[in-house]
């Protein structure tokens, strides 16, 4: 568009409108930015007028030497004791030398104590804001995770809670083909089943399959009846009694033994602390349908899936 007709149609207050809004949301990091620089630049500018203010300091030594010497003649050799107009008169003196000094000392680093202040003020309102809107995203996230959890209880009601988990936790109902060992003579063989299968992604974003792949001595059983809820009972404990004051996604997965490789970021800055609701889990025993190397061919393969309670920890630590 020719820059004179983007003018004369009005579409730069637009632009204009939203560069704008932009602006407004990305305050808080532009003020932090800002104070870093001003810091910087303020340290900067100290260190080079460092040398004047060694002139200063040295000239203000010899003044205050030059000082005494000249008292020392003016009351003698004799040491008699002063009165308390000669005493005032003394620190008058001496005071004036300081501050003469002072007001030298504040001339060189008053650019840098401009800059440092400016800096200061900056970086503080900045985490001001940053609290504030911290505090609104919680808040925020807390209403829709209500509203989210009312709308499951009225599809529990419709459904049935059974169905509604399967359904949350991207579970199906099939048919599937399973290699079982025979308990006698050990051999394996293919077994068809019906089972719940997991194909779909799951309702919650914190939901993870433990299966051979991604966990570490993977067996359903254990996890679901002895390993996993010993764990979770210690993490719910940790926190309560103040061992740890939070942890993250990461950190209870690694726990599980949920192998690293498999943990996302996004479970980083997501977790339980002593200011929130206690660690919840949720668990559905299926299938998952799992490329097996030694057969070149998928197999379904034993899975738990588990769901957890994570919430965002900023503002909660």
């Amino acid at each position: 568009m020719n820059p004179i007709n983007y003018f004369k149609s009005g579409a730069w207050k637009s632009t204009m409108k939203v560069v704008g809004r932009k602006v407004i949301e990305t305050r808080p990091e532009i003020m932090l930015i800002a104070g870093g620089v001003s810091l910087l630049f303020g340290t900067v500018y100290a260190c080079m007028k460092t040398p004047e203010a060694k002139e200063v300091i040295d000239a203000t030594n010899d003044a205050i030497k030059a000082q005494e010497r000249l008292d020392e003649v003016c009351e003698g050799t004799e040491k008699k004791e002063l009165t308390k107009a000669e005493k005032a008169e003394k620190g008058k003196r001496y005071l004036g030398i300081y501050i003469k000094a002072g007001l030298k000392i504040g001339r060189i680093y008053a650019v840098p104590a401009l800059l440092w202040s400016a800096g200061a003020l900056s970086i503080f309102g900045a985490h001001k804001e940053l609290r504030v809107r911290n505090t609104r995203l919680l808040a925020n996230s807390v209403a829709i995770q209500q509203l989210f959890n009312e709308y499951r209880g009225r599809v529990q009601d419709a459904v049935g809670k059974e169905t509604e988990e399967k359904i949350y936790l991207g579970a199906q109902e099939g048919m599937v083909q399973v290699i079982e060992k025979d308990p006698v003579t050990g051999q394996e063989k293919i077994v068809e089943k019906k089972a719940d299968v997991f194909i779909n992604q799951p309702g919650s974003i914190y939901a993870r399959n433990f299966n051979e792949l991604t966990c570490d001595a993977f067996d359903v059983r254990s996890y679901a009846d002895y390993f996993l809820d010993s764990r979770i009972e210690n993490i719910r404990k940790d926190i309560e009694v103040g061992v740890a004051k939070f942890y993250s996604g990461a950190e209870i997965l690694r726990q599980l033994g949920f192998r690293e490789e498999y943990i996302n970021e996004d479970l980083i800055e997501a977790g339980i602390s002593r200011k929130g609701p206690k660690l919840e889990v949720t668990r559905l025993e299926g299938y998952e349908k799992i490329w097996d190397v030694e057969k070149n061919s998928f197999v379904y393969k034993p899975c738990l899936r588990l769901d957890f309670n994570f919430y965002p920890l900023k503002g909660m630590i």
